[in-house]
């Protein structure tokens, strides 16, 4: 009996002092979370939103108002997207967490974005899509 536990202790113990895979998965849903805020935010405001995603962190924000409007001019995205409790929505990624490929995307009023092709994205090993046409972000 002695000899099982301790074979077990060996092989399942470091399991439990390992939280790679919860980072991971955390990480994942917040920037799931993240794009699905950005498309929604996109929508009701009618201004577009840029999201900003590095191996390390993502960064959402949107265009200036301009006389009650959007500018449709403006590219450089200067106003950062807030969250209802008034904090700016963006993350860090925990220190064994990557994210592939860094790249930045934008969506529209119509909530699309300004991709080319569905863009698939890594964190560690589970993967997420965004459709270029709709915007939507699928997860497995």
């Amino acid at each position: 009996m002695i000899v099982i536990l301790a074979v077990l202790a060996t092989v399942a113990g470091p399991r439990f002092f390992n939280d790679a895979a919860f980072d991971e998965r955390g990480y994942y849903d917040e920037l799931v979370s993240a794009l699905r805020y950005a498309q929604k935010v996109a929508v009701a405001s009618g201004c577009r939103v840029r999201v900003d995603i590095t191996a390390t962190t993502f960064s959402l924000a949107q265009q200036a108002p301009a006389g009650g409007h959007c500018d449709p001019t403006d590219a450089s995205y200067p106003v950062q997207v807030r969250l209802s409790t008034g904090e700016i929505m963006s993350g860090t990624a925990p220190g064994n967490v990557t994210v592939a490929p860094a790249t930045s995307l934008v969506f529209d009023a119509l909530g699309r974005t300004n991709l080319g092709a569905n863009q698939v994205f890594t964190v560690g090993s589970r993967s997420l899509t965004v459709q270029a046409d709709s915007g939507l972000v699928v997860t497995p």
